[in-house]
């Protein structure tokens, strides 16, 4: 399914005429204008840094690990954790590219990739982009979200 435009989103809302929709529509708005950022695609520091995946995450995650293990370890990985979890959109992204300060982040499945310019430019499948309602719809979010 792709991601509704924001007039869908709306219409579908709205036709709950409710206070519960109201507030959704709202949410929704405020969420697809503003402007994309590295880490709604791949998890990032709180300064827009890519993180590598910890060595052993998965351990980590299933809390199969010793509990004399480095403490740099378990706070790398739920710095990771929590980087993840404010990623917003679906799919493996793969960090294709980091040159000049930009990085472009690539997904296989809906074969779209956004670029992230230094100069703070974001750009999708070679458009400029300069709201999440602009990137292509085929970029869903994850299941949730919406």
């Amino acid at each position: 399914m792709m991601r509704p435009t924001l007039h869908e989103y709306n219409l579908q809302k709205l036709s709950d005429l409710d206070c519960t929709a109201i507030s959704d529509v709202l949410n929704f708005t405020k969420l697809t204008n503003r402007a994309p950022k590295l880490g709604d695609f791949v998890p990032c520091d709180e300064d827009g840094n890519v993180l590598d995946e910890p060595k052993n995450y998965d351990k980590w995650l299933s809390e199969d690990y010793y509990t004399e293990v480095e403490t740099t370890w378990i706070r790398n990985c739920s710095t990771y954790q929590a980087a993840r979890s404010r990623t917003i959109f679906k799919g493996d992204w793969e960090v294709r590219s980091n040159f000049n300060g930009s990085v472009e982040v690539y997904n296989n499945e809906n074969n779209c990739a956004v670029l992230f310019r230094k100069e703070g430019d974001v750009f999708a499948n070679n458009k400029p982009i300069t709201r999440i309602e602009d990137l292509p719809r085929e970029i869903e979010f994850i299941d949730g979200l919406i």
